[in-house]
């Protein structure tokens, strides 16, 4: 693996998946890799765009699931985005487990754990999808939707102020956008009512109750969900 993004979530769980104009990942199937080889070193060969947005799929991992994980990014942040051999090492790996573990307790996303790995998701590919898979990065949209899902949980009275002020601090010090432009909120709106994680015309969303722990939801009223993407419209 080469790039962030494939070392710490892509590369594990055997989705393979392409995109629609319609929207996301609508047509594959699952077929694991035999094995997967991560050098670290290949991340300093990356233009910084391409870098950055692979922490969106680090941070998920520790925001929703790992909360241990949050402290490293907070507090070693200056060591990580310098690529320090060492500690880079151990927090890909680290990423790494989480994942497998997830998938190996739910490969195909039927019980419902699987799908707190879309945290950021529902909203992030709504915005990939009516942006045209061309204006953001996959872990630029997932970072919007990241922020999109805190204010979102915040409004619907599941996930803490302060713990949304947090996510956003740290999404703010990896460089990751917080908001997007020159895209409808509507179309948004509309690209994720064709996505994978709609179910009986139901939203799937994953909100975080507190750090590292994070549970799905239906039925948030779509006039909170316009709201908040309103809100995100630089």
């Amino acid at each position: 693996m080469t790039s962030l993004t494939a070392m710490v979530d892509s590369s594990i769980g055997g989705k393979t998946a392409v995109d629609l104009p319609a929207a996301k990942n609508l047509v594959g199937a699952f077929y694991h890799p035999e094995f997967v080889l991560t050098d670290v070193s290949a991340l300093t060969t990356l233009p910084k765009r391409a870098l950055r947005e692979g922490w969106a799929e680090a941070l998920k991992h520790g925001l929703a699931l790992e909360a241990d994980l949050v402290d490293i990014y907070e507090t070693k942040a200056e060591a990580l985005l310098s690529l320090e051999p060492h500690l880079t090492t151990e927090v890909v790996a680290r990423n790494a487990a989480v994942k497998a573990r997830i998938v190996s307790e739910d490969e195909r996303e039927s019980g419902g754990l699987r799908s707190l790995l879309n945290y950021g998701h529902t909203m992030g590919h709504g915005l990939e999808a009516a942006a045209g898979y061309e204006a953001y990065l996959h872990g630029e949209a997932v970072s919007v939707g990241m922020v999109g899902a805190a204010r979102l949980g915040m409004a619907y009275g599941v996930t803490p102020a302060e713990l949304v002020e947090r996510q956003a601090a740290l999404i703010r010090r990896y460089g990751l956008p917080e908001g997007y432009e020159s895209v409808d909120p509507a179309d948004i709106l509309e690209a994720m009512s064709r996505d994978k994680k709609v179910s009986a015309g139901q939203i799937s969303w994953v909100f975080l109750n507190d750090v590292g722990r994070a549970s799905m939801y239906s039925g948030v009223p779509t006039n909170l969900v316009e709201q908040t993407l309103r809100e995100l419209r630089d």
